[in-house]
This record gives structure tokens, C-alpha cells and sequence, in this order.
């Protein structure tokens, strides 16, 4: 029988920052203010820094926390929250509203707010990804990919080569400025703007502010590292390309470019027009890197050039991990949910689909010509009567492909002996979900009742009724503050007001919540690093931690502990079995 609701999943995501502070308005802003979240967040659950290659920390429950910019010295940045690595998706959900929880209420002591959505109103996106572990490949294509490692190794070791002359020229770069600059400051008098010209913000103050090199040299060592990663970076695309979990990506494009039906944030877009979705309209390739080689694809495989041109640059055994066969699989299209229902079936669906792929369901599943095309389509349509052609020349909605998956997956839990009664859960809001949508549909929201259906539960409808209350006379400016203050992680934020009030369904004990904010999950590699965080933390040996280890103490002496293997856990041993039974059981006998 295969493995249900097993694997590792964990999601990220992006947070706006909203200020009126004056602070705010300086190129420094964002970092400061993401220094000053992560101390209140440090006086809530013990936090210990990252050991990678961008600012962040890592929490007492498994979590991250990170300051997330291409270019820090130009003024950019956001807040990035990943959940523990989970083994369900209720469990990842509870973990996600947990860090919810924490980071809004770290902000406000700061006297500023998160926003989690994905698309600010200058039309810049970011917002939520998704990861799940998963069959990289297997037999010929396996092969390939690992041969092609192989291959790519002295090309990798190239590029490392060309990315440490950069370093090296960047260093003599200061070494020589700093000769220039003695006898500039006797004559001006040591003017600050010379000496930010020249060194950057963290030489001239002496301190970390995440602006290490001036706004000049930053873009054109930028420009410098694109030259020189571009061979390994399209070879590795190529690669990732032909091998990379082909068989998922086929069978789940249909399913998550019909996602948003259920999933989608909403959103006003620049035209003043409603879309179901907000990322999602700006999906532009299947695969990408999110960056260089396709910048906002379905499927993202950044972390795999990252593991190559950078993780294993400072550990080559990084290199060795990617020879693995269960590999993460990054979603990119997925909108930031502020409902419960929508959030939970986002991730409760795709992991059950993922499920049923790998155990061999959906073989001949619905083919589409143009998928970016066809999202496109689909989110551009509140009524959901919106229908797209197949390669086989059928023409359907996007509820007639959720069917098609609902369907597929309750004949998957059919054949399980043992099914966990979550996955039953599942399935049985998933078909109550499409059912409302179809309702939605047959009597054009006719009467109140069916109005307010899914009010509180999807976010793209709670939004739309949110904005259809606010007039035909309302102006694009006040829409789009609708928009965005809906998504407020605050007790002024909209969706909040309404869940107050009692217009959004609760599927999470509050309890469950507040443990998600001190204790890890349990059977996973997020269990022992949060148990490590949280016994050493105030020890006399500094501790540090990434997604693959615990490191303790300094350099050559420092302990390291390996994370990779632990909290493979039977899958017999969650939840009685008895009452799967009982609950699969029941789901038949209503459905």
C-alpha cells in the first residue's frame, strides 16, 4: 500500500512591511526593521542565527525567519517566515499560523505591521511558496541527472574558481580604496557621502546593516556574478529540465493552474479589474529558477542551482546531497491565504494529488497546450464558467478538472487498507468546496444565503464581497486599500475584523497554535533542531543552524549535528487505525 500524508512539506513565505515611521521612508529601513522584529521575536521563542549565505535565524520551534533581498544596499527587502519542515498539512498550517502569530506580534511591538499577500500596489510580487519532499526521478532519468552531476562538476568548480577571484578583487577593491580615501578625508574633511561612496554603509558605521558594499558595487558585482555563473546556470537548467521530477510536474500542472479556484487570494489588479488570484496572474513559465533562467515559474528549482553555485561552494558535501533521490519539490504558484479553509486545502489537496501520482494514479491525466495561457484565463474569471480546450480538443472549466482530481484521489484512499482519517478530511472539504463553487455558479449568487457561503472560508470570494460592499462608485485607490489592508497582520487588518466577528471558520484549536510557537513538530529533522536551540542557546558555546545541521561552538572545533536522516516515522504509528477506518467509512456512506 502507499504511504499517505508522510512526506516532509514546509511552506515560505514572503512578507510586505507596513510603516508610517520615518524610519521607513530611509534606504536602511527595511533591515532595521527586520533587526528590530527578530530581537521581540527572540524575547518570545529562543532564535539562534543562520548559518547560510543570507541574513536570518532559526526559531526554538524548527522555523526561520529571514531578511530577504536581491540588492539590501539599493532599499529592498522582505520578511521571509518558513515553517518547520511538517508531516502533515494540518501540522504544516498549524505551524504557518503559528508564525503568523509570532511575527505580527513581534512587529507590533515595533509599531509596524506585516502584510501577507503577494503583490504590493506598485504591482511587485513575491508572496508564498511550497515545498514537499518528493521522486526527483528514477530508472533512465535518474541516471541522466546523476551522470550529468557529474559532468557538471568540473564546470562547477570553475565557477566557484571565477566567484572567488570576484571576492578576492572585491577585497583588494577595498584595500585600495581605503589607501585612496586617507589623504581624500584630510582634504574634505572626512565627508560621510565619500566615505559611503566608497566602502558602503557597515565599514563607515562599523555595524551590521545588511549593506556591506556601496549601491554601485553591489549592481555591478551582481551584473559580475550573473556573467559568471551563466554556463553553469543554463547547463544545470537544461539538466534539471529533462530529469527533474518530470513525471509530477505533467500530472500536477492541470490540477495547481485550476488551484486558485479555491486557493486564490484575489485581487484588483492595475486595470481596476477583480482576478481570483494574486501571484498567480504573473506566473510566466512552468520552470524556472525564480531568477536568471525564468523568474516566476510553477515550478521553481532555484535551490538546486543555489546548492550548486553556492551551498556547495562553502561545503562540497552539499554537492553530494543532490545525487539523492527524494528531492524538494517548490512550488511557486500558490497565493499567501488569510483564510483557514483555503490555506489548509491549498497545501491538504496538493499533498494528496502528490500522493497519488507517486502511487501510480493518474496515468492519462488532462493535457493543456498553454498552461501559463490557460492560468491566465482562469484567474481572470470571477464567474469560474471560464473553459479552455485541451490537447485532446475537449473543452472544460476549471472545475471540471478539480473534479477529474477529486475523483482520481478518492480512488487512490479506496485502495489504502490504513489511510490516515486527515486525508479523508480532506477529500470530503475538498468536495464540499466545489460543490459551493458549482452553487455559486448555477444560481449567480441569486439570494443571500449563497452569497455569504464561502465568506470567511476562500479568500478571493471573502475579498470580492468585502469590495462589492464597498460600492460601484469606489475608486481604484480605495479598492486596491481593500485589497492590501485585508491581508493586515493586525487587529486593523480586514480579514481580521471579520474573524472576530465570527464570519471566518476556525479549523485550528487555538491551543494547537500557541504549542506551534514554542515546540517543534514531532518526527522531524525540525525536532532535534529545535531541541538543540533550545538547550544551548544561552550556553557558553555559540550555536548556529541551517536546514541540513546544528552547528556548536567555533570553526575547527565547533560539533556538528547532521539533521538528513532523522524522523522517518512509521506511518502506522500516527493516529489509530481503527478510527481511519470508521472515518473512510463514513465518507462513503455521504458521498
Amino acid at each position: 500500500m502507499a504511504e499517505v500524508f508522510q512526506r516532509l512539506l514546509g511552506l515560505e513565505t514572503e512578507y510586505a512591511i507596513r510603516s508610517s515611521s520615518e524610519l521607513a521612508t530611509s534606504r536602511r529601513s527595511k533591515f532595521r526593521l527586520y533587526e528590530s522584529l527578530v530581537a521581540a521575536l527572540h524575547r518570545r521563542v529562543p532564535t539562534v542565527p543562520a548559518k547560510h549565505f543570507k541574513e536570518g535565524v532559526f526559531t526554538a520551534y524548527g522555523g526561520a525567519v529571514w531578511f530577504e533581498a536581491e540588492r539590501p544596499a539599493a532599499g529592498g527587502g522582505l520578511i521571509e517566515g518558513a515553517t518547520p519542515e511538517c508531516r502533515s498539512p494540518r501540522e504544516a498550517v498549524t505551524y504557518q499560523r503559528a508564525q503568523d502569530r509570532l511575527l505580527a506580534a513581534a512587529a507590533a511591538d515595533r509599531n509596524f505591521q506585516l502584510i501577507k499577500n503577494d503583490r504590493d500596489a506598485c504591482d511587485n510580487v513575491y508572496g508564498a511558496q511550497e515545498n514537499y519532499e518528493a521522486t526527483f526521478a528514477s530508472g533512465v532519468r535518474l541516471f541522466l541527472w546523476r551522470f550529468g552531476l557529474l559532468c557538471l562538476f568540473p564546470l562547477a568548480l570553475i565557477t566557484w574558481l571565477g566567484i572567488g577571484l570576484c571576492i578576492l578583487g572585491t577585497l583588494s577593491y577595498f584595500l585600495i580604496a581605503a589607501i585612496i580615501y586617507m589623504p581624500l578625508k584630510l582634504v574634505t574633511g572626512g565627508r560621510d557621502s565619500i566615505a559611503l561612496m566608497l566602502f558602503g554603509r557597515d565599514l563607515v558605521e562599523g555595524r551590521e546593516t545588511c549593506i556591506h558594499v556601496p549601491v554601485w558595487l553591489e549592481s555591478s558585482l551582481q551584473l559580475i556574478t550573473r556573467i559568471l555563473t551563466a554556463p553553469l546556470a543554463l547547463a544545470l537548467y537544461f539538466l534539471l529540465h529533462v530529469t527533474a521530477f518530470r513525471d509530477a510536474r505533467k500530472r500536477l500542472v492541470p490540477f495547481l493552474i485550476t488551484r486558485p479556484i479555491f486557493a486564490g487570494a484575489g485581487m484588483v489588479d492595475a486595470d481596476g479589474e477583480y482576478q481570483i488570484a494574486d501571484k498567480a496572474p504573473a506566473i510566466n513559465c512552468v520552470v524556472g529558477y525564480g531568477g536568471m533562467v525564468g523568474d516566476r515559474p510553477i515550478f521553481s528549482m532555484g535551490h538546486f542551482f543555489k546548492a550548486v553555485y553556492a551551498d556547495a561552494w562553502f561545503s562540497p558535501r552539499e554537492y553530494g546531497e543532490l545525487f539523492r533521490q527524494r528531492q524538494r519539490l517548490q512550488i511557486g504558484l500558490g497565493d499567501s491565504n488569510m483564510c483557514e479553509t483555503a490555506e489548509y486545502l491549498r497545501v491538504g489537496t496538493t499533498l494528496l494529488v502528490l500522493d497519488a501520482i507517486e502511487a501510480g494514479t493518474f496515468q492519462s491525466p488532462p493535457t493543456v497546450r498553454r498552461p501559463i495561457q490557460v492560468l491566465r484565463g482562469v484567474c481572470r474569471d470571477a464567474s469560474l464558467t471560464h473553459e479552455f480546450t485541451l490537447c485532446d480538443g475537449q473543452s472544460v472549466s476549471a472545475l471540471q478538472v478539480q473534479r477529474y482530481y477529486l475523483a482520481g484521489c478518492r480512488a487512490f484512499l479506496n485502495q489504502q487498507t490504513d489511510g490516515p482519517a486527515e486525508a479523508w478530511d480532506v477529500l470530503r472539504l475538498w468536495n464540499q468546496t466545489l460543490d459551493q463553487l458549482e452553487h455559486r455558479i448555477t444560481h449567480n449568487d441569486a439570494d443571500a444565503d449563497d452569497a455569504l457561503s464561502l465568506v470567511g472560508s476562500i479568500d478571493w470570494v471573502t475579498k470580492k464581497y468585502l469590495l462589492d460592499k464597498a460600492g460601484a462608485d469606489a475608486n481604484w485607490a480605495e479598492r486596491k486599500k481593500i485589497d492590501l489592508r485585508y491581508h493586515e497582520l493586525s487587529d486593523d487588518g480586514y480579514f481580521a475584523m471579520l474573524q472576530s466577528a465570527g464570519f471566518a471558520p476556525r479549523l485550528f484549536e487555538k491551543e494547537a497554535i500557541e504549542r506551534a510557537t514554542r515546540v517543534a513538530p514531532a518526527n522531524s529533522p525540525a525536532t532535534m533542531r529545535g531541541h538543540y536551540i533550545r538547550e544551548f542557546v544561552d550556553g557558553e558555546e555559540p550555536v548556529t543552524a541551517n536546514w541540513k545541521a546544528v552547528i556548536i561552538g567555533h570553526r575547527w572545533g565547533a560539533k556538528t549535528i547532521r539533521l538528513a536522516n532523522y524522523g522517518r516515522s512509521d506511518r502506522r504509528s500516527r493516529g489509530d487505525s481503527a478510527a481511519r477506518r470508521a472515518r473512510r467509512t463514513s465518507y462513503r456512506d455521504r458521498n
